[in-house]
């Protein structure tokens, strides 16, 4: 240590190379009694009543992830290598917005700074079969049905001996893992996570190979239960209860409630009333010609005047079907998701703007949120082995929602060059010098040059 260094600790300076060691007080709390001991293993958690009465059970629930989810899978998934284009990484940041014009400029991104990989056989490989009973397509539809149903889904790779290099990819139920604290390390406490075989046996995973995606849980406690993705299911429970409990009562009432209505004479005279002996007939033959699914549509012929008299659904049969419609508006919302895709006889601007909701505000945030997972779990090791710039990204702009109309493409000419926009709009760029340069309206010049040759005074 120098004289000057030595000046500095006397007065209180800290010199360069000292570093102020900080302690994460909340985590040392958190984790403070899960990572003193090796390996301890902490079974807190369980979501299969999520997948068995939700996903499985419940047609609304069924029916809003499963929309979700397909509509996932339109965008496939591209591997590339990063060009050095700074000019174009400014648009990187376009996918993440929620405006359909915003997201149609990552697309200039794309064209200009990625490049289709022509090394990486490996990895391009895991893209299109992850393992020998999947493609990518089946791998991905079950981890994103797992994401939405539990709130998070894992992926594990099998590798070679020493390396982080993915040979195959599994996905394993959320219900089945279980984080290993230990290691003595508060700011990273799980050391790896254990999987369920479902034969009376475990298998314990290292947390490197563990790649987990989840929703944001604000439940911090000491348990670690901040450390697992909390299922949009679990601040809507009550709606899912409401739901399955008005189904089954609209089904109870349907078989209990009854005749629907009264076959009686259209006449006044007594006399002319059916006899208990015509009644019976009359009873079969409506029962005969008339009930039941093998009479659908058909025109009925009566040969005496009768009338038939409705019996309205009871006051619990309408409270039943309010809680199914209310049940079946709040749910979607869980999501995200816009009811009125699930409307019977939605007005078509509304279901219009709906199914674009559908794609920039749950669609595309969720694929940029797994894109970056993948470039940071399992890309990375690729890239660095082959000492290339791997990016793999889902194309969003096979999307007809994002497809941008005339109007939009013309307004976007005022501040974005031909070939930017072409680009936006699906189409290869021109070679033409003219096609890179942005337009100004024809006719128009700046205040500064403008004159009309009249001086006015300065007193008026």
């Amino acid at each position: 240590m120098g004289i000057v260094d030595y000046a500095k600790k006397a007065l209180g300076i800290a010199p360069k190379t000292d570093k102020r060691h900080l302690d994460n007080v909340l985590n040392t709390i958190l984790y403070g009694n899960l990572v003193g001991f090796n390996d301890v293993v902490f079974y807190n958690y369980s979501c299969e009543d999520y997948i068995k009465k939700g996903y499985k059970s419940n047609p609304e629930v069924y029916s809003i992830i499963n929309k979700i989810v397909q509509k996932t899978l339109i965008a496939p998934i591209y591997l590339y290598e990063e060009k050095p284009d700074q000019k174009a990484k400014v648009y990187k940041s376009c996918k993440k917005s929620k405006s359909k014009i915003e997201i149609s400029k990552y697309k200039i991104y794309t064209t200009k700074a990625l490049e289709f990989a022509t090394t990486g056989q490996d990895l391009q490989a895991l893209l299109e079969n992850p393992n020998p009973k999947q493609s990518w397509r089946d791998l991905s539809e079950l981890g994103r049905i797992f994401y939405n149903a539990q709130g998070e889904y894992f992926l594990y790779r099998e590798t070679a001996d020493d390396s982080d290099i993915a040979l195959e990819l599994y996905v394993a139920p959320a219900n089945l893992m279980t984080p290993v604290y230990g290691g003595g390390d508060v700011s990273n406490p799980i050391t790896g996570w254990k999987l369920n075989l479902l034969n009376g046996f475990n298998r314990t995973l290292d947390a490197k190979d563990v790649l987990q995606i989840k929703r944001a849980n604000p439940e911090y406690d000491s348990m670690g239960s901040q450390d697992r993705g909390m299922a949009p299911l679990e601040s809507g429970l009550k709606y899912l209860q409401l739901n399955d409990a008005s189904l089954k009562a609209w089904i109870n009432s349907t078989e209990n409630e009854g005749a629907k209505g009264i076959l009686s004479p259209n006449h006044a005279d007594p006399k002319l009333w059916l006899t208990p002996d015509q009644n019976k007939a009359t009873t079969d033959i409506v029962d005969k010609k008339i009930n039941g699914t093998d009479n659908k549509n058909k025109v009925v012929v009566s040969s005496m005047p009768l009338q038939y008299t409705s019996m309205a659904l009871s006051p619990t049969a309408l409270a039943v079907l309010e809680g199914l419609k209310w049940s079946g508006f709040k749910l979607p919302w869980l999501w995200g998701v816009n009811p009125v895709l699930f409307n019977e006889n939605p007005i078509q601007h509304n279901l219009e703007e709906a199914k674009l909701s559908l794609v920039t505000d749950v669609v595309v945030p969720y694929l940029s949120i797994e894109e970056d997972a993948l470039n940071r779990w399992l890309v990375k090791p690729f890239s660095e082995r082959d000492k290339k710039n791997y990016k793999v990204d889902y194309d969003v702009s096979v999307y007809d929602e994002l497809k941008l109309s005339s109007d939009e493409a013309e307004a976007l000419l005022k501040v974005c060059t031909i070939n930017e926009v072409r680009v936006m709009l699906g189409y290869d760029e021109v070679e033409e010098e003219y096609a890179n340069q942005i337009f100004i309206a024809g006719g128009m010049v700046p205040l500064s040059d403008f004159s009309s040759g009249i001086t006015l005074d300065n007193n008026l």
